[in-house]
């Protein structure tokens, strides 16, 4: 029988914060306070070392082996050993942060390039189906 859950929570889980003013900062989860909360440590980002609530994370593929309650250095140490944040990087979660940064950002002219070239994407699909569908 297959479990369902993969990703569980557990000393050593690298997450990244799905709301609020930390918005897609990368953490691990240190130990466990409650059902609702854990202790969280940023290594590769500016995110300090709080009390976090379950809610506004996001469980990812990557563990870290650490043990409950690792201080910041071990935590650091043991990030850099697995090579956080080249792995963080390859994620889907992280070249859609990147995404969306990189959009937020770009100026009038780009956005046009952008429909333009979109829309010149849709009219030569169409015609591909066109094609297709004639034969």
């Amino acid at each position: 029988q297959e479990m369902v859950f993969r990703r569980h929570i557990e000393a050593g889980r690298v997450a990244f914060v799905n709301y609020g003013e930390d918005y897609g900062k990368v953490c691990v989860i240190v130990d466990i306070v409650d059902s609702h909360r854990v202790l969280v440590d940023g290594p590769t980002t500016s995110f300090p070392r709080v009390v976090y609530p379950i809610k506004r994370l996001t469980l990812t593929s990557l563990k870290l082996s650490l043990c409950r309650g690792a201080r910041s250095s071990t935590v650091k140490k043991a990030a850099d050993k697995f090579g956080l944040q080249a792995k963080w990087d390859e994620t889907t979660f992280s070249k859609k942060f990147a995404l969306r940064a990189r959009r937020a950002n770009l100026t009038d002219l780009e956005r046009f390039q952008v429909m333009v070239s979109r829309k010149n994407k849709a009219f030569k699909v169409r015609q591909l189906a066109k094609k297709i569908a004639k034969k």
